[in-house]
């Protein structure tokens, strides 16, 4: 999404999507990886609960769950509205800024509305117009997951040797 930026929106939308796939990823192979490991149960517990009651994350899997399982949109692209009006002898030109926002997701009936709260700190001063929403929540959840790995490999992993 990075290289992509303002550019072509189909490939932006691939890149997004193929986002929702491999960070939900991170979880389910990570989960394969520890499951018997000692100490995994309860970091297991504990991000599996963050992952259900934080907006960001919650959002991630059911946009996720929305691109593999229906024909949703789950971004925008921009939309100038570009107005021109006669002043005098000259027209100006006036459009909104560029964004790429996200859009509410709906899975099995429930409405999933993009996120505006993470870990309970609030992600609007991060948004806005002249960003992509998509690219923010990206990066805010690619920082979690993360530190997530960075706590398995030395509370589970890091300690598989002393086992």
């Amino acid at each position: 999404m990075v290289e992509i930026g303002v550019g072509d929106f189909v490939e932006y939308e691939k890149a997004w999507r193929s986002f929702l796939h491999r960070i939900e990823r991170v979880w389910t192979k990570t989960q394969a990886a520890v499951h018997r490991l000692p100490r995994w149960q309860k970091i297991e517990s504990e991000i599996s609960h963050i992952r259900k009651t934080d907006p960001l994350l919650n959002y991630l899997q059911q946009a996720r769950n929305v691109e593999e399982h229906s024909i949703q949109e789950l971004a925008t692209d921009w939309d100038a509205k570009l107005t021109a009006v006669q002043v005098g002898t000259e027209v100006q030109l006036s459009w909104q800024p560029w964004d790429r926002p996200l859009l509410p997701v709906t899975n099995r009936g429930v409405k999933f509305d993009p996120p505006r709260i993470h870990l309970g700190q609030s992600i609007e001063p991060l948004l806005g117009k002249g960003k992509a929403e998509t690219r923010i929540v990206a990066e805010l959840a690619m920082r979690f997951y993360v530190d997530f790995l960075n706590r398995v490999s030395t509370e589970v992993v890091g300690d598989i040797r002393d086992v």
